[in-house]
C-alpha cells in the first residue's frame, strides 16, 4: 500500500499541487478572516446568505425527511414547482457533502464545499493540461493555480453553484479535444451532459463557448500535405457531424431535468424575457485593462461593474505572446484572435451580452460568462508557454513599455476598487515573469519552481485582497437565529399537525420557510413563478420578478391564504397583552416553546454551535412589517422574544365558491378594490354591502409643509429645506374594526420615514405597486397618527385613502366560506385527500394553490378539468352536496424527460460501441 502511494506520488504530484494549493491558500486565508469554525465569520454574503443558504437546508429535509418536496413544496411561496429550484441551485452532485453535517453546522458545510470546489477546479484543469496538452512539472501546477484561484472564482465564490461550471469545463473541453483528434466523443457527451444537469445556466454559457472553441480548433487542425483536399473536407465534416450528434446527445442525458426545467422557466424566469437588443457599449473598452490588476474588486463590483479576467502575470504574458508564437500556425493564431475579439465585444456590447446570458440581462454579478473567456486565455497562455523560446529584446521593451502604460492609465482613472499599492504588485509581478522569460532559454531546473511560487503568491494575494473587501453574516447571528425559529416551528407543528400556513413580522431572509421547513408565502428565488408575484402585487404586497415580502397582510388576506399561526417580535409597541385564557393545546404549545430560550434541550449540545448568553441576548430580530392587526388574533405562545398567534378565521387549503370568481381579473394599483371584489365574488354576494369602507382623517398637522391638490394626488413640499418637515394624519376609531391605509409605490423608503403613534412604522423596503399598510386593530375610542417625515423637499401621495374593515360582514363571509371548507384527511407536498360539503350557491372548489397543469384533481373519484381563478389559483368546477376531494402533482415533462435521457443513454453507448468503431476503421 506504501509503495502504491509512493508511486502515485510520484506520478500525480503536479496534479496534487494543482488540489492542495488552492486549498490550503483559501483556507489560510478563512483561518486569518476568523472564518466559522476558526472566528465567528461566515461565507455566508449576499445571495449565498440571503437565498442559496436556505436551499441547502431544505435539499438536506428532501433527502432526510420527505423526497416528495424534489418535486413540490409549499416552503415556496403558496406553493410551486420545484425542478427549476433544482435545476438552477441544487443539482450540482456535490451537494452530497451537506448530507454529512447536521443541520445546525450547515455553515460549515458551505465552506467545505467551497474549499471542495475551487481546488477540484484546479484539478480538472490540470488534468487537461496533462492530457490533451502534455502538461508536467510545476508549470502545470502554476496554470492551475491560476485558473483555480483566477478573480472570477474569488469574487464570484459565493454563487456556490456556478464553480461547478469550473469543474466540468476542462473535462468537457478534454472530450471536445478528443471528439477532433480520435474521432471519440463518449468523454464529451457525458461530461457536458453532467454538466447541464448540475447547472444548465452556467452550462448554456458553456455551450456557447463551445460552438466558439470548437471553431477555433478546427481551424487550426494541420492535415499531411499529401492529403486529397476531399479527404480533408471529410475529415471536416465528420468531425462537425460529431460534434453537434455528440453535443444533442450531451443534452439529451439531463432531459430528465432539462424539459421539466424548461417548463418551469416558461413561467417564471423566461417569461420576463424580451427579445429586444440594446447596441450600445456598456463603458468604453479601455476601462476594461483595469481588471486585470491584482485586487481588482470591491462591493460595488458585484451590482454592476467591469468583467472578472484576473488570471495572474504568468498566464496573461504567456497568453499575449501566443499570438507572436510561430510555433502555431497564422491560421490558428488569427482564428484565437477573432475568438478574443469576439469575447472582448461580447464583455461590453449590451446586446451580446444578453445572448450570453440566456437572454436576459443579469441581475447583479455582470458578465457571468467572463470565466470561458478566462479559461480561453489559461488554456492558451499554457500551449504558448511550452513552445515559447523566451523573450527577444524587442519583445522584452514591448512588454515592459506596455505594462507601464497600462499601469500608468489605470493609476490615473477612476477605479476606485484599485489602489496604488496594486498597482505596483501588478507592475513587480509582471516585470518578474517577463525577467523568467528572458532567462527561459537557458532552461534551469529552478526556473519552473520560481514561476510556480510566484504564481502561488500572486494568486494567494488577489483572494486575500478581494475577500478582504466582503462582508459577511456573523456565525452566531446566523446559529441563534437559527436555533429559535426551528425551535418555535416545531413547536406549533407538534401541536398542530394539519395543514396551514405561518408567517411572520420578522424574517433573516425572504426563504426562512425553506430552513425551518413550514408552508409559508415569503419567498425569493430565480426560479419563482411570474404569476404569483403578480397577485400578491396587485393585493398590495411587496413584489418582485423574483420575490414576494407577505408584509402588508390584511385580514382578509391572512384569512384567503390559510395563514392560521403568525410570528411576532415580543416588543411591537402597536401590539397589547391578549387576555384570553390559554387552552390546553395552547399552554401545551407554550411550555414546548419554553425549549427556544434553550436550545440545546432539543439539540444535541455536540452538534450544536456554542453561543455564549449575551450574544443571544444582543441578537435582534429584523423587523419587516407593523401589524396592528395581531390584537385581533388569538395569543397562543410565547418566547422570551417572541409572540405566536393563532388565526382563527383562516379558511382551508380548498373551500365552496361562487363562479364569480372566474370573472375576477387583478387591477393595478387597486389593492383594496380588488380584495373587496374578491371577497364579494367568492361569496356570491355581489349586492352586500362595501367590507371596506372609505374612512377619512379627524385631523392633519403640518410641519414645515406646504401642499397643492391635483386629481387623486397631493404634492408635500418642504417650506425651509434644511429643517425637519411633516405630516401628521389622526383619527379616533369608534370601533375595533381593523384600519388599513393605501400607499402610491412612488414613496420609497429614502423619500420619507414613516412613524405609527410616534413609534417608527416598520414597511419592507422594496415594492413595485400600491401597498396597503395597518394602522390600527382593536383600537376604539384610542387617537391614531400617522406621521409622514419627510427626506426629501417634495413628495406626492397619489391615492393616500384611509379604509375600515367591516369585522361583522367580514365575519359572516370568512364563515359562511368555511361551512364549504375542505376537511383533509390526507397531505402531503403532492397529495392532498379529503371531504367538503359544497354549500347552495357554491358551484366552484376554490383552492389556494397555484395553478399549474401538473396538478390533477378527482372528485368521489372521477376527474375533473381544473381552471383558473384570479389568474393564478387552482380551481375546480363542482357540485352541491359531499364530495371526497383528490389533488395530485406530477411534474409536467417529467416522465418525457426521462425517456429522453435512457433513449440518449442508448443511442450515445450505440454511437460508442458501433459508429466510431466504423470511423476508426476508415469505413465511413
Amino acid at each position: 500500500m506504501q509503495k502504491t502511494m509512493q508511486t502515485f506520488i510520484q506520478k500525480q504530484w503536479p496534479l496534487l499541487l494543482a488540489f492542495f494549493v488552492p486549498f490550503l491558500t483559501l483556507s489560510t486565508i478563512y483561518i486569518f478572516q476568523g472564518v466559522y469554525p476558526f472566528g465567528n465569520d461566515s461565507l455566508l454574503t449576499v445571495d449565498l446568505g440571503q437565498q442559496y443558504i436556505d436551499f441547502f437546508a431544505y435539499y438536506r429535509q428532501t433527502f432526510f425527511e420527505d423526497p416528495s418536496t424534489f418535486f413540490y413544496s409549499f416552503s415556496k411561496a403558496i406553493g410551486g414547482d420545484m425542478l427549476g429550484l433544482w435545476a438552477y441551485y441544487l443539482t450540482s452532485p456535490f451537494n452530497l457533502l451537506f448530507l454529512l453535517f447536521p443541520h445546525t453546522q450547515i455553515t460549515l458545510a458551505v465552506t467545505c464545499l467551497t474549499l471542495l470546489k475551487i481546488s477540484l477546479s484546479g484539478l480538472s484543469f490540470g488534468y487537461l493540461l496533462k492530457k490533451a496538452f502534455n502538461g508536467t512539472g510545476f508549470i502545470l501546477a502554476a496554470f492551475s493555480i491560476s485558473y483555480a484561484l483566477m478573480g472570477y472564482t474569488i469574487v464570484n465564490q459565493l454563487n456556490i453553484m456556478w464553480l461547478d461550471g469550473l469543474i466540468f469545463l476542462p473535462l468537457i473541453v478534454l472530450g471536445l479535444e478528443r471528439l477532433i483528434d480520435k474521432k471519440a466523443g463518449l468523454l464529451y457527451s457525458i461530461f457536458l451532459g453532467i454538466m447541464l444537469f448540475a447547472n444548465y445556466y452556467i452550462a448554456y454559457m458553456i455551450c456557447l463557448f463551445l460552438i466558439c472553441y470548437f471553431i477555433f480548433r478546427l481551424v487550426s487542425v494541420s492535415y499531411p500535405k499529401e492529403m486529397p483536399w476531399k479527404m480533408k473536407f471529410k475529415e471536416t465534416l465528420v468531425s462537425i457531424g460529431l460534434f453537434i450528434w455528440h453535443s444533442v446527445l450531451g443534452a439529451g442525458l439531463a432531459g430528465i431535468l432539462l424539459l421539466p426545467t424548461f417548463q418551469a422557466l416558461m413561467e417564471s424566469k423566461a417569461s420576463y424575457t424580451k427579445f429586444e437588443f440594446d447596441w450600445e457599449l456598456a463603458y468604453p473598452f479601455s476601462e476594461m485593462l483595469s481588471k486585470l490588476f491584482i485586487g481588482a474588486f470591491n462591493f460595488e463590483q458585484m451590482p454592476s461593474g467591469y468583467p472578472n479576467l484576473f488570471i495572474g502575470s504568468l498566464a496573461l504574458v504567456s497568453f499575449l505572446c501566443y499570438f507572436f508564437n510561430q510555433s502555431f500556425s497564422k491560421r490558428e493564431r488569427l482564428a484565437a484572435l477573432a475568438v478574443m475579439i469576439l469575447f472582448v465585444v461580447s464583455l461590453n456590447l449590451e446586446a451580446f451580452n444578453k445572448i450570453w446570458h440566456a437572454m436576459q440581462y443579469p441581475i447583479w454579478y455582470p458578465y457571468r460568462f467572463s470565466f470561458v473567456v478566462c479559461f480561453f486565455m489559461l488554456v492558451n497562455g499554457f500551449r504558448s508557454f511550452m513552445h515559447y523560446e523566451g523573450m527577444r529584446p524587442i519583445s522584452t521593451f514591448v512588454s515592459m513599455v506596455l505594462t507601464a502604460l497600462v499601469s500608468f492609465y489605470v493609476y490615473n482613472g477612476e477605479f476606485d476598487f484599485i489602489y496604488t499599492e496594486q498597482i505596483i504588485l501588478t507592475i513587480l509581478f509582471t516585470f518578474m515573469v517577463i525577467f523568467l522569460l528572458i532567462i527561459k532559454p537557458q532552461k534551469y531546473t529552478w526556473l519552473p519552481v520560481v514561476f510556480f511560487i510566484l504564481t502561488t503568491i500572486e494568486m494567494g494575494l488577489n483572494a486575500q485582497i478581494d475577500l478582504s473587501r466582503l462582508s459577511y453574516v456573523d456565525q452566531d447571528n446566523f446559529t441563534v437565529y437559527q436555533t429559535e425559529l426551528d425551535a418555535n416551528i416545531d413547536a406549533v407543528q407538534d401541536m398542530d399537525s394539519t395543514f396551514y400556513r405561518i408567517e411572520k413580522t420578522f424574517l433573516r431572509t425572504k426563504n426562512d420557510s425553506f430552513q425551518a421547513n413550514y408552508p409559508s408565502i415569503t419567498h425569493f428565488s430565480s426560479t419563482f413563478e411570474r404569476t404569483i408575484p403578480a397577485l400578491f402585487g396587485s393585493l398590495g404586497f411587496p413584489v418582485g420578478d423574483g420575490f414576494l415580502a407577505y408584509s402588508n397582510g390584511t385580514l382578509l388576506t391572512d384569512a384567503l391564504f390559510n395563514i392560521q399561526y403568525y410570528m411576532s417580535e415580543k416588543d411591537a409597541p402597536y401590539l397589547v397583552e391578549n387576555n384570553n385564557s390559554l387552552e390546553t393545546k395552547n399552554a401545551r404549545l407554550k411550555k414546548t416553546l419554553a425549549y427556544a430560550v434553550k436550545p440545546s434541550l432539543l439539540i444535541d449540545s455536540l452538534v450544536t454551535p456554542t453561543v455564549s448568553d449575551e450574544k443571544k441576548a444582543a441578537f435582534e430580530l429584523s423587523i419587516m412589517q407593523t401589524k396592528p392587526d395581531l390584537r385581533s388574533y388569538k395569543q397562543i405562545g410565547e418566547t422570551d422574544r417572541i409572540f405566536i398567534y393563532e388565526n382563527q378565521n383562516a379558511l382551508p387549503l380548498a373551500f365552496g365558491s361562487s363562479s364569480a370568481i372566474l370573472d375576477v381579473s387583478l387591477l393595478e394599483d387597486q389593492p383594496i378594490q380588488l380584495q373587496e371584489t374578491i371577497l364579494h365574488s367568492l361569496t356570491g354576494n355581489q349586492l352586500a354591502a362595501d367590507y371596506f369602507v372609505p374612512s377619512e382623517f379627524d385631523s392633519t398637522v403640518y410641519q414645515n409643509v406646504t401642499l397643492s391638490d391635483a386629481l387623486n394626488e397631493t404634492t408635500y413640499q418642504k417650506q425651509v429645506l434644511n429643517n425637519d418637515a411633516s405630516v401628521s394624519f389622526q383619527f379616533t376609531p369608534d370601533t375595533n374594526d381593523s384600519f388599513y391605509l393605501t400607499l402610491s409605490p412612488n414613496i420609497k423608503d429614502e423619500d420619507v420615514e414613516l412613524f405609527l403613534n410616534g413609534e417608527p412604522f416598520t414597511q419592507y423596503k422594496t415594492y413595485r405597486d400600491q401597498l396597503i399598510l395597518n394602522l390600527a386593530s382593536q383600537n376604539k375610542g384610542d387617537t391614531i397618527t400617522f406621521k409622514i417625515s419627510l427626506k426629501e423637499s417634495t413628495i406626492r401621495l397619489k391615492d393616500f385613502q384611509l379604509y375600515r374593515l367591516d369585522s361583522i360582514g367580514f365575519d359572516q363571509a370568512i364563515q359562511s366560506l368555511k361551512t364549504g371548507g375542505m376537511t383533509i384527511e390526507e397531505y402531503g407536498n403532492t397529495s392532498f385527500k379529503g371531504t367538503v360539503n359544497i354549500q347552495k350557491g357554491q358551484d366552484i372548489l376554490m383552492t389556494t394553490i397555484p395553478y399549474s397543469e401538473g396538478w390533477a384533481v378527482k372528485i368521489d373519484g372521477v376527474p375533473v378539468q381544473t381552471k383558473q381563478a384570479l389568474e393564478s389559483l387552482l380551481v375546480v368546477p363542482i357540485d352541491e352536496g359531499k364530495h371526497v376531494i383528490e389533488l395530485d402533482y406530477t411534474a409536467p415533462l417529467f416522465f418525457e424527460g426521462t425517456i429522453l435521457t435512457l433513449l440518449s443513454a442508448a443511442l450515445l453507448l450505440l454511437t460508442a460501441l458501433l459508429f466510431e468503431k466504423t470511423i476508426k476503421g476508415g469505413h465511413l
